[in-house]
């Protein structure tokens, strides 16, 4: 398995660790975003999953994040687009969980 979706998938299932951590692990999704093409088909299911407990558990990476950075200014200062949707949890984290469905993110 690819060494990084190997450390995502532990990262989003801890949304109790520090700020710092959350960082790390959304830059991690970002380097699994510029691999996805390459990852395999059982890969990608578990990026899935991942993201899924990812968007399920927003509200408290959030709460992490926010005490060490705003979100907000990050995506502004480097220029996060938002097909990256996981630097958007401060907005995720508001939407219903019925509608927060993950079914083929990054495309």
């Amino acid at each position: 398995m690819n060494q990084w979706l190997a450390h995502y998938r532990v990262d989003v299932k801890h949304p109790n660790v520090s700020g710092a951590e959350h960082l790390e692990m959304l830059q991690i999704r970002d380097k699994l975003a510029d691999v996805e093409g390459t990852l395999t088909s059982e890969e990608r299911h578990v990026l899935s999953e991942a993201d899924q407990t990812l968007v399920e558990q927003a509200a408290a990476f959030h709460d992490a994040l926010r005490s060490f950075l705003d979100l907000a200014q990050y995506r502004r200062e480097h220029a996060i687009p938002p097909e990256r949707w996981w630097w958007h949890l401060d907005v995720v984290r508001h939407v219903p969980s019925s509608s927060a469905k993950v079914s083929s993110l990054g495309g």
